[in-house]
């Protein structure tokens, strides 16, 4: 059954309304600032500008903004960075005002566009942006030439068809969770053969997160693979391997290939606290992989299901 709450492209009609009204919105203010370009001026009280022809540039600009919203309303999954560049307008625009009002250029009323103009955005954008970044995933396939790659190499002493079976747990899912970590599993099919997902949801701070994960490589007892299908990654692709160290012991071995989500802005932005993050989380991962193996310890399905990824 078709669901009503989402387009055909698979983005949330909430988001399309708000774009095609922000178009419109914008569409409608630069088409009367382009024809009556003293109209603010004159309902503000201050004297009128003596090139109105600058002002009806203003109002062009905004009308230029108008189309990308309409534009990026069909797939703003796809077209995020127009409305992270009209989000940053709406942000830079208040602030410029507010220095304008503190020296005396602008009289107070001349900011009563500010909320309709900017400040009733802010979150809409926000969240549109935010489901951009989490939805990202789903669109990518390959690994992109940007994606960059961690990697965690430790012995465990013992044998890899042990260390592969205690992965093979149902309870390992939830027992390599790093305690700092808000994340719970809401779906496993207790498997690590292809096709078989992982759904976790969790907090990133305030905002909500959704983490899909599908297994796509399963070669026991050396290796298994997932690849996110949905979640905070543009990309995300992880193997675990198992190798014989050949003296009764495994050298386990993580290799993730990410991509922070919004491109460049998010790697310049992000990169080196993701870096730490994962060196953070993997080598708890890899501790307790150790604690649990070497102790004769099996998986207790007495332990909370929370994780943050398989």
């Amino acid at each position: 059954m078709k669901n009503p709450t989402l387009h055909s492209s698979g983005v949330p009609a909430w988001s399309r309304r708000w774009l095609y009204a922000a178009g419109l919105y914008n569409l409608i203010w630069g088409a009367a600032t382009i024809a009556f370009p003293h109209l603010l001026f004159d309902v503000a009280g201050i004297q009128r500008i003596n090139y109105p022809e600058i002002w009806q540039c203003v109002g062009m600009i905004v009308g230029v903004y108008g189309i990308g919203y309409i534009i990026a309303a069909d797939d703003s999954r796809t077209h995020w960075p127009i409305v992270l560049v009209g989000l940053l307008g709406k942000i830079f625009g208040p602030i410029g005002f507010a220095f304008a009002l503190r020296i005396g250029t602008f009289p107070p009323l001349f900011g009563t566009t500010i909320l309709t103009n900017d400040l009733v955005w802010w979150i809409p954008f926000t969240l549109i942006l935010w489901d951009a970044a989490m939805n990202q995933g789903k669109r990518v396939r390959a690994a992109p030439a940007s994606a960059l790659h961690f990697v965690k190499e430790s012995r465990i002493n013992a044998p890899p068809e042990v260390v592969f079976d205690f992965h093979e747990q149902p309870a390992a899912l939830t027992q390599l969770i790093p305690p700092w970590e808000k994340m719970q599993v809401v779906e496993s099919a207790g498997s690590l053969e292809p096709g078989s997902r992982v759904v976790l949801r969790g907090h990133l701070g305030p905002l909500p997160i959704e983490w899909v994960a599908v297994h796509t490589e399963y070669e026991p007892p050396r290796l298994f693979a997932d690849r996110q299908e949905s979640g905070p990654f543009t990309w995300w692709y992880h193997r675990h391997r198992f190798s014989d160290d050949g003296a009764g012991g495994t050298i386990l071995r993580d290799e993730v290939e990410y991509e922070a989500p919004l491109g460049l802005i998010g790697k310049w932005l992000g990169g080196w606290l993701i870096r730490r993050k994962l060196e953070r989380m993997f080598a708890y991962r890899h501790e307790t992989t150790r604690r649990f193996v070497e102790s004769g310890e099996r998986s207790r399905a007495s332990v909370p299901a929370q994780t943050t990824e398989r």
